[in-house]
């Protein structure tokens, strides 16, 4: 999370560009927050860069410079990769959405934009846009020139972020807790005739404050008391208390992050055993859907008449897998023996180059497979 939304929630609107530095004390409980959304996005954004945009023209897989510009490098700045990670974050945490533009053929997700007008019917105009490094565009755009990319009129992160009000609190209580009866006190005890002298008071500020906190936090020290000087270490009656409280409670939210998003919980604690299974769920329930809404937009912004033409994009998630090649020996065998793929295609879905060749392209079909006709007919010489 960047900066400025810190400084956004604290302080309101902030002036981009101004030379005035401005510091801020974050909650540290904000962090076990944060560090959920980030690993829940994260994940999610992998997976989508991972994906491959396919574009289709007369229902026929292309590689043209959409092609490029979806898969390889969006703009001149920005590789697939970093864009789509981008465009995720903004979906993720931003209630707007992600507002992408194109600027001479390349696209370009914006940090910030502005709903100029809400028009049901004829389409919302945006303005405000403001590209990364800060650039703002001084334009009004029509819905039909951009590509909103949004999931739900609700956003995730404001409803965690109420799940979460009470979930600081009791972290907060766990830390200090832990501090508490973990923490060593001192006792600095001095003749009651120092206690009062003001010249005492400033040299115990500048001087003996500083090598007491520099005894107390090194490894190996020495501390020289003096006559009427007694530096004694309090004795407690608590027990040593560990982390586990807060270790739960970290658990809670990643799992309350985890339920949000549709991401197993043995995914985002990183405990995973049954990697098929649990990438399956994964893929479903929380990846398909971004997945599914970025082919929308895509194919909106590219009108309905090149749909119903048969140019369309599509993100497939086929290949965010990974495919050990022996394992999928087997698969691979009955795709190609029951016609379902060729041998390119077979190869491709594995992470292989296609050989484009004649016959490699054709499909083929075992003589185990025949038609439910010629099974029906009775065999010759036989009665009915």
């Amino acid at each position: 999370m960047k900066v400025f939304d810190f400084l956004g929630k604290f302080l309101g609107k902030v002036k981009i560009g101004s030379s005035e530095t401005i510091s801020i004390e974050i909650p540290e409980q904000i962090y076990f927050r944060e560090t959920a959304i980030y690993t829940a996005a994260s994940l999610i954004a992998n997976a989508i860069s991972l994906s491959e945009i396919r574009v289709f023209e007369q229902h026929r897989p292309v590689i043209n410079d959409d092609y490029y510009v979806l898969n390889v490098a969006p703009n001149k700045n920005e590789n697939s990769t970093l864009f789509w990670h981008r465009v995720i974050n903004k979906m993720i945490r931003n209630p707007e959405g992600a507002l992408v533009v194109e600027i001479n053929g390349e696209l370009h997700c914006a940090e910030s934009f502005h709903i100029r007008q809400e028009r049901p019917v004829l389409g919302n105009l945006y303005d405000g846009v403001v590209l990364d490094g800060g650039f703002q565009m001084d334009r009004i755009f029509r819905a039909e020139e951009v590509y909103l990319f949004k999931m739900e009129d609700e956003n995730i992160c404001n409803v965690i972020n109420g799940l979460y009000a009470e979930y600081g609190k009791l972290l907060e209580t766990a830390a200090r807790a832990f501090r508490d009866t973990n923490g060593r006190k001192f006792k600095f005890k001095i003749t009651g005739a120092k206690s009062g002298d003001s010249e005492f008071n400033n040299e115990y500020q500048n001087t003996i404050a500083e090598n007491i906190k520099a005894y107390m936090q090194n490894e190996y020290a020495t501390y020289v008391e003096y006559d009427g000087e007694e530096l004694k270490e309090e004795s407690s009656n608590k027990s040593a208390k560990d982390s586990s409280d807060l270790i739960k409670l970290r658990e809670d939210i990643f799992n309350i992050v985890g339920q949000a998003f549709k991401i197993p919980q043995s995914l985002m604690t990183g405990q995973v055993t049954n990697v098929k299974d649990i990438g399956d769920v994964f893929l479903t329930f929380a990846v398909d859907p971004f997945a599914d809404a970025i082919t929308a937009v895509l194919n909106k912004r590219a009108t309905k008449e090149e749909y119903l033409h048969g140019n369309y994009y599509q993100c497939y998630t086929g290949k965010v897998k990974h495919r050990d090649l022996f394992d999928m020996a087997t698969s691979s065998d009955k795709l190609i023996a029951s016609g379902v793929m060729c041998v390119d295609e077979v190869r491709e879905e594995n992470g292989l180059m296609p050989l484009n060749t004649p016959w490699s392209r054709q499909h083929w079909m075992t003589n185990n497979y025949s038609r439910v006709e010629d099974k029906a007919e009775p065999a010759e010489g036989g009665t009915e």
